[in-house]
């Protein structure tokens, strides 16, 4: 086995090849004070530029500088105020002035508290996962695409993401179109306030998406209704199984939600017998009995 070199240090090798890391992945590091609710950037590469933003969520929030695309504003807040840590990726733009491009970037965090035991910074790596949206070109379907609660597809991101794999290379394949919605959703909002049912709808979709793959595509239809588009179903009893394993997230056995009452309808649809286009899938799924 390869072994260090005596003259280096271990930690010191550890520290180099992390610092390595870092420049490759063009990472920036962070600390947010949220008590001051000051922000302070180093971008690795390049000599660890430094860049201090007193008043973050005001600048956040300022006309024409917006360093968070318009529909994770509300969420980035949340993130750096220790409310919401569930997403970790978020569209920024992070130029100086702002340009009106972003990009994908990706957060590993951790949080300290102060003396008194309350959240006091957040601090992390942050890295760009994806080529720059031009918002003037693209951020409208950003927008249209995109559920504001959860950060997950719409319907109109569903309908487009689905239609593409079955127009294109899922046209001779079975696919399923999964439809979950809850029950009286809007009774969860009067006993919770609309805050605490959003929190709970974005625990609900990571639940739900957990049950599937990465490949297929999860969506809020929204009032409580989720839709998941199953590439490629190579086992129609296997499948209707593993969705039956959704009713149990809401028996109220359940440790994480079952306190909630909550009860949902689940319903399947399957292409091509049911429909070649996904708006197809969701109206069959729609008008179907729930599964027993």
């Amino acid at each position: 086995m390869w072994q260090y070199k005596a003259d280096i240090p271990e930690t010191h090798y550890q520290n180099q090849c992390v610092k390595l890391l870092l420049q490759k992945l063009g990472a920036i590091l962070f600390s947010y004070e949220l008590k001051t609710d000051t922000m302070s950037f180093r971008l690795v590469r390049g000599g660890m530029q430094a860049r201090e933003i007193v008043g973050f969520r005001r600048t956040m929030n300022a006309e024409r500088r917006l360093m968070v695309h318009p529909d994770f504003l509300e969420q980035m807040i949340a993130f750096f105020s220790g409310q919401n840590t569930e997403r970790d990726s978020f569209l920024l733009d992070m130029g100086n002035p702002p340009t009106g491009k972003y990009s994908w970037y990706k957060f590993v965090i951790e949080q300290e508290n102060d003396e008194y035991g309350h959240l006091g910074t957040v601090r992390g790596v942050m890295w760009r996962t994806d080529r720059l949206h031009d918002a003037a070109k693209e951020g409208g379907r950003f927008r249209s695409e995109l559920d504001s609660v959860t950060g997950v597809a719409n319907e109109n991101g569903l309908l487009k993401e689905a239609d593409r794999f079955l127009t294109g290379e899922g046209k001779k394949d079975i696919n399923a179109l999964v439809l979950v919605r809850l029950d009286c959703y809007g009774d969860l909002e009067k006993r919770l306030g609309k805050r605490g049912a959003e929190t709970l709808l974005v625990r609900l979709c990571n639940s739900i998406g957990g049950k599937f793959r990465s490949g297929d595509v999860l969506a809020h239809l929204g009032d409580g209704a989720f839709a998941v588009f199953v590439r490629d179903v190579t086992s129609k009893p296997l499948l209707e199984l593993n969705v039956k394993g959704i009713e149990a997230i809401f028996r109220p056995g359940n440790a994480e939600y079952g306190k909630y009452g909550m009860k949902c309808r689940i319903t399947l649809a399957y292409s091509p017998e049911e429909g070649i286009r996904c708006r197809d899938l969701l109206n069959a799924a729609r008008k179907k009995a729930p599964l027993l």
